[in-house]
């Protein structure tokens, strides 16, 4: 992980710093212990906000993207997930300035896929629940 030069909170890390879209979307960030707390977080810029002053409901699809993958490898060092499907829906919206939280879990994992779930909250308010459908690749 890549360490972060200031402006964020401490104890935490660019989630993918190898994935030139999530930067230029988030930067999305994961705690430095992110084995036992895979979340993914983020804080609401203004260039995440649309025309209607809410977080942009694309910003929040990547980002329940970035925390299903994320979380399907978790234990599987030697893995990948590529998105198959995912369905969202927006619950409530977010604003310029909130910490927005990102937690996935794995629903059911087989030797080829991996059916997840997740939600996206500010201050457990939540903003987007998702389910989705990882293929798992092996890098080796």
């Amino acid at each position: 992980m890549t360490a972060i030069p200031g402006g964020f909170p401490a104890g935490y890390s660019i989630a993918d710093p190898e994935d030139t879209f999530e930067l230029g979307a988030g930067p999305f960030y994961c705690p430095d212990d992110a084995d036992g707390d895979p979340r993914i977080v983020m804080l609401a810029e203004p260039r995440h906000i649309n025309a209607t002053g809410v977080i942009h409901g694309g910003l929040l699809m990547t980002m329940a993207d970035l925390a299903i993958c994320h979380t399907a490898r978790q234990g599987y060092p030697d893995e990948r997930a590529i998105t198959v499907s995912m369905n969202s829906d927006f619950v409530d919206s977010g604003k310029l300035g909130d910490f927005v939280e990102a937690r996935a879990e794995v629903v059911r994992r087989t030797g080829s896929f991996v059916f997840m779930r997740a939600q996206i909250a500010v201050e457990g308010r939540v903003l987007l629940n998702c389910g989705g459908v990882v293929k798992r690749i092996r890098l080796k």
